[in-house]
């Protein structure tokens, strides 16, 4: 929804105040008929109040991880939807710093050493030059040693210009090395507090991220927020009155200060904005995900003189009313005050218990209206997303056995789950006598290439590992030791992976053999999903080391669908719907992340992640709908929508001139005719009203959220008004 305080022209008109009005205003001679009796208003004493309405909901405060340099990262431990722990690892970044980190050292230290060795060469021969120029002086040669000082000048100022950008090199090149120590020091990534994981950009090894952007996002458990769209600072602070409900119940809220330059790249960006509030005494009851409402008030403050703002006339920056008096009216100039759609404040020129004519007003003598009474009731809607099952860590599934497929073991290979040891399908082996020989090949090669590494890398280890033994103490023995057990860990791991390699060949040669035996059954090795199969079908050739599809084990199954609206929570509780033989079923799941937790610079912001609420995934097909309550209001004024009608004359009173003083340090002034985009676009939303004063008049109102029975307003109405049935 969009909030009604967000427009360009939302901080204006609360005091219109008009000069020329220190002297007492004459009232004018009565003398024109008045056109309707029934449409007058007697002056009297208000309170004026403007409320706006900004829906939200329940948050959690959410902690970004975000760089200022770029990387990539491996050994990645985590993905969304896990909770984690303070200290937990998340992932590490590029594997190549620590090496880097050393070779830097150490070319920072050979630098060092040998500027230090030519500044000591040249402060000795400066000394002993001195030294000399002093011994001639003594011996008062013949020679002009006064020349020494010459001498040494240019010495001097040769070493400068040799060596000054040496020593400058040297600097850059030092805070190049403390750069890049610093990003070591900071490679190990642990979660800085405890929460859920709501977003993360980097899933596998060698994934990158780049600078300034969130990586990881981790929503807090501990504490509870809510959270709504943007308020600007000043206009919060011209609000009268604050207040949030949450399931019915009002609490009290302060405004966390926003990063006003944080805002103003997210604007540029396009990005929906968002305000967050600290909340008082929320019980335990109260989740992640629940209904928020903020109502926003502006008020005169105490009761003032009013009449309805359709009794205003203007004429230059004059603002009149007609005073009625009896059967005659006339033109009576007024200075305005506070001022809401429906009523304005009368500072002078009128006084209490004056009648004036309202131009709107359809009262008439001796006609009847059907009307009915206002409702204060519960306000429900509903909202739903479609989704898809995804897998957080898809692992690829490849046939082993080349052949025709002879026979399919299950009604629908798309998305059909399989449990370990269930038959997939039957291959009539296709073996040709060249695959049987490139695996006996590869199998040869595996174990020579493995023998000879082995080998060779070995011998290197060991030449390493000596000259090691032999070097003295120091960073470049530092960075010999890092790399030879950077070598010794990679030997370690060709040691598993070489073996693994040939057992992979040795298998394949092992099962030409079997697979010559006759026909050949595939097997699922554990519980999950296929992607899709259904391409596949019986009588199809199907290669060795095909690639058929995806396998999507379950420990890592969600639902994901994008939610253009926006209305799906963090935390909220869902129903996955999904029809299996035109028969409807569903399910619980949970909303693990959401547009209210992602970071807004996240280009699949929009994504919404639902996790079932138990393991049994047996009969859930791909597609499903997740179904949620997206609003209730308790006890809210509901009208028919029938009853809604838009006024499209009135024009913002905002000017290109006016918002741009917005962004001045002046305080915001609320209410008056602002008009919100959709007012300014559809026209405002009024009804006609049998008031308290038994008057027929336009009252304007705010529309909350609508459907095509029932409206949800705020502002304009009051208990004892009635509404008009045409």
């Amino acid at each position: 929804m969009k909030r009604y305080s967000k427009l360009l022209g939302v901080l204006l008109i609360a005091a219109l105040l008009l000069p020329g009005c220190q002297k007492a205003v004459q009232v004018p001679e009565l003398a024109v008929p008045i056109e309707n009796p029934d449409a007058v208003f007697t002056a009297k004493k208000m309170e004026l109040k403007t409320t706006y309405i900004n829906e939200g909901s329940v948050c959690p405060e959410v902690t970004d991880i975000k760089f200022d340099f770029d990387s990539k990262v491996y050994d990645v431990q985590v993905r969304t939807g896990d909770f984690v722990k303070e200290g937990d690892l998340l992932f590490r970044l590029d594997e190549s710093l620590e090496v880097r980190v050393k070779e830097a050292e150490v070319e920072l230290t050979l630098r060092k050493k040998d500027y230090e060795v030519a500044l000591k060469q040249h402060n000795d021969q400066i000394k002993n030059m001195k030294n000399l120029k002093n011994m001639f002086a003594n011996m008062q040669d013949w020679y002009d040693y006064n020349l020494w000082d010459i001498n040494i000048r240019e010495n001097e100022a040769q070493f400068d210009i040799r060596y000054e950008n040496v020593y400058q090199d040297i600097l850059k090149f030092e805070d190049e090395y403390l750069e890049l120590k610093e990003q070591y020091e900071k490679s190990v990534i642990t979660a800085p507090c405890d929460g859920q994981i709501v977003y993360i950009s980097v899933e596998d090894d060698d994934d990158t991220f780049g600078e300034d952007m969130t990586v990881v996002s981790i929503a807090r458990q501990d504490k509870k927020l809510l959270c709504c769209n943007l308020i600007e600072t000043k206009e919060y602070e011209a609000y009268t009155e604050v207040k949030a409900l949450v399931n019915g119940i009002e609490y009290e809220i302060e405004m966390i200060p926003p990063d006003e330059e944080d805002i103003y790249e997210r604007e540029l960006r396009g990005q929906t904005l968002y305000s967050y509030f600290t909340v008082k005494d929320l019980p335990d009851s109260v989740k992640f995900g629940d209904y928020a409402l903020f109502y926003l008030t502006v008020s005169s403050g105490e009761e003032v003189l009013a009449v309805p703002s359709e009794a205003l006339t203007k004429s230059g920056s004059q603002y009149y009313v007609k005073v009625v008096s009896g059967d005659k009216q006339g033109l009576r100039p007024v200075t305005l005050g506070f001022s809401n759609k429906n009523y304005t404040e009368i500072t002078s020129g009128l006084t209490e218990g004056e009648t004036v004519f309202v131009a709107n007003n359809l009262g008439r003598y001796g006609m009847q209206y059907e009307t009915v009474n206002l409702k204060t009731e519960n306000f429900t809607e509903d909202g739903s997303v479609f989704i898809e099952r995804r897998s957080l860590n898809a692992e690829p599934f490849y046939n082993e056995c080349p052949g025709k497929i002879k026979q399919l073991y299950v009604s629908n290979f798309s998305q059909v789950y399989v449990s370990a040891g269930q038959p997939l399908y039957t291959v009539e082996p296709n073996i040709s006598q060249a695959d049987k020989e490139e695996a006996n090949r590869q199998y040869e090669l595996a174990k020579s290439t493995y023998t000879n590494r082995l080998k060779n890398d070995k011998k290197t280890l060991d030449e390493q590992l000596k000259k090691l033994k032999q070097m003295s103490k120091s960073v470049e023995k530092e960075l010999a030791q890092l790399k030879y057990n950077k070598a010794l860990e990679e030997y370690n791991q060709y040691v598993i992976d070489g073996q693994e390699l040939i057992d992979k060949w040795k298998e394949r040669v092992e099962a030409f053999a079997e697979w010559e035996k006759g026909d050949y059954t595939v097997y699922a090795e554990k519980d999950g999903f296929f992607s899709s199969f259904a391409k596949y079908s019986v009588g199809r050739e199907i290669a060795a080391d095909e690639y058929v599809c995806d396998f999507y084990s379950v420990d890592s199954l969600v639902f994901i669908g994008q939610d253009d609206s926006r209305t799906a929570r963090y935390g909220m509780v869902v129903d996955v719907e999904y029809r299996v033989d035109g028969e409807t079923f569903t399910k619980k799941g949970k909303v693990i992340s959401a547009y209210d937790v992602r970071p807004e610079e996240a280009p699949d912001v929009t994504y919404v992640y639902v996790q079932l609420d138990d393991d049994d995934y047996k009969d859930i097909i791909a597609q499903a709908h997740a179904v949620f309550e997206y609003c209730f209001a308790e006890n809210v004024t509901t009208i028919p929508t029938e009853l809604i009608y838009r006024d499209t004359s009135k024009k913002s009173n905002s000017s290109k001139e006016e918002e741009e003083e917005e962004t001045s340090d002046a305080p915001a002034v609320i209410g008056g005719d602002n008009l919100s985009e959709e007012e300014a676009s559809r026209g405002v939303p009024y009804v006609w009203v049998y008031d308290g004063n038994g008057q027929i008049v336009k009252r304007y109102i705010k529309i909350v959220r609508s459907t095509r029975a029932a409206t949800w307003v705020c502002d304009g109405l009051d208990a004892s008004d009635r509404l008009v049935v045409h």
